[in-house]
């Protein structure tokens, strides 16, 4: 009997069909947790949320694919929760502000942002924000140019 053969799940087949059943048990285990990267320029959109707890200034930085805050005088950046409806382009975010034109905000550009700050347990779909990112979650409710 050549080493190749079934031979009841032993030998060099069996340690294939093991090995390969087990690969796709990892890739299925990573679909059922709803995790993939995030897709080029993806912005983290939700509804729109009008309360307003901080007011955080810095600026719009695009690093390893997420478009973060990086908040004057803090070293842990934020991760902007956009209303539904603003876009990023690359070089800048549309802001979508409910009856309201589209304002943008260009990258680098300093910034207010008020919102709330909301954690990572409240949100819901964001699990690909949230592993990529490493940033704490921020509702955007308005945007301003810092003075």
């Amino acid at each position: 009997m050549s080493p190749l053969t079934w031979r009841g799940g032993r030998g060099f087949i069996g340690a294939a069909a093991l090995a390969g059943f087990a690969l796709v048990a990892g890739c299925a285990s990573n679909l059922h947790h709803g995790i993939r990267p995030l897709r080029p320029l993806e912005l983290a959109t939700g509804p729109y949320d009008g309360t307003i707890a901080a007011a955080p200034t810095g600026s719009l930085m695009y690093e390893g694919g997420c478009l973060l805050l990086r908040v004057d005088g803090s070293r842990v950046p934020l991760l902007p929760i956009w209303p539904n409806g603003s876009v990023f382009n690359g070089t800048s975010v549309i802001f979508h502000e409910p009856g309201k034109a589209g304002q943008p905000i260009i990258l680098e550009e300093e910034v207010v942002i008020e919102g709330r700050p909301i954690g990572w347990n409240q949100l819901r779909g964001y699990e690909p924000f949230e592993r990529q990112c490493r940033a704490e979650p921020f509702l955007v409710s308005k945007v301003r140019p810092a003075d």
